[in-house]
């Protein structure tokens, strides 16, 4: 069976998230969380997709996740270094606003941020970021 282009291309844009959120390691524990501090692209960083928006502040490692859209599909936010991955989920519905999950990342490491609905099979974009700066 051959597969057209789009479907190609498809399936290689999902590998790395795919990855990311098989080998992730989760926060000790999600919860219910105020918005995240506005996006700056310095020490904090925002992306988001239908149905999903994730945050990351370098200090404090941590990692927000809403759901947008009440469709009944869990949102995520990854992130993601050279040799490491966290992932945060926000099963709780577009109604409960934001989850914030608390990380121990690797320091000034170049990395992503990505948001997902729908985790493996839905909507999904990134950010680069950078875990920490140096003064």
């Amino acid at each position: 069976m051959k597969l057209s282009r789009t479907t190609r291309a498809r399936a290689l844009i999902m590998v790395p998230v795919t990855a990311a959120l098989l080998l992730a390691g989760t926060a000790s524990a999600a919860s219910a969380s105020s918005a995240p501090p506005a996006a700056n692209g310095y020490d904090v960083w925002c992306v988001s997709v239908t149905g999903a928006k994730a945050c990351f502040a370098a200090y404090g490692d941590r990692v927000w996740v809403k759901d947008t859209k009440a469709n009944g599909e869990n949102a995520a936010g990854v992130i993601q270094g050279p040799h490491w991955a966290r992932r945060c989920i926000n099963d709780k519905g577009a109604a409960s606003g934001w989850v914030m999950c608390d990380f121990d990342v690797p320091e000034y490491q170049d990395g992503l941020l990505w948001a997902v609905n729908n985790p493996f099979i839905g909507s999904q974009g990134s950010v680069k970021i950078n875990t920490g700066n140096l003064i």
